[in-house]
């Protein structure tokens, strides 16, 4: 599990900087995706670029896990990056208050990040065949294949759980 880091001496100047692996394509399409959540209010860098600014947070950390750096050294990592995002955009405001509240979302979050991260290439595959091949254009029907997914998902789930019970 990646390490939570709250604190860093050398805060970007102008505005909150998300950090990621510019190695994983999962990773920078979901960066696009934000980048058009946040519309210009962060900045996008991998880590393989900027990590050696921030001389407190050892370069393991940045590939463990993504990071928000916050103009006053604040650090958001993993899912909670994601959440504090979207809460300071306005959006899903709920998810970072959560995941700092109640236990049982940050453990459900983080045990769902690590799932994603150890499997980045098949969530890259899913990422595409839900959303398209462009992150910056949405599926006309989106919400149909991950309903549909999700669907899948339970029914195998019921399948399986009854298979075992018998």
């Amino acid at each position: 599990m990646f390490k939570e880091i709250r604190h860093t001496q050398f805060p970007p100047t102008a505005k909150p900087l998300m950090v990621y692996d510019g190695n994983c394509g999962f990773c920078m399409y979901w960066i696009i995706k934000w980048k058009k959540i946040t519309e210009n209010k962060v900045d996008y860098k991998a880590y393989q670029e900027v990590h050696q600014q921030f001389e407190d947070i050892a370069e393991q950390h940045f590939k463990d896990a993504v990071r928000l750096i916050t103009t006053d050294g604040s650090l958001y990592s993993g899912p909670d990056a994601a959440y504090y995002t979207y809460f300071n955009q306005n959006k899903y405001r709920f998810l970072h208050l959560w995941y700092n509240r109640y236990a049982w979302f940050k453990n459900l979050s983080n045990w769902i990040y690590k799932w994603i991260a150890n499997n980045r290439g098949l969530m890259y595959k899913v990422s595409v065949a839900l959303f398209g091949m462009d992150p910056r254009q949405n599926k006309k029907y989106w919400l149909f294949y991950l309903l549909l997914l999700i669907g899948l998902i339970a029914v195998m789930s019921f399948y399986l759980a009854n298979s075992a019970s018998q």
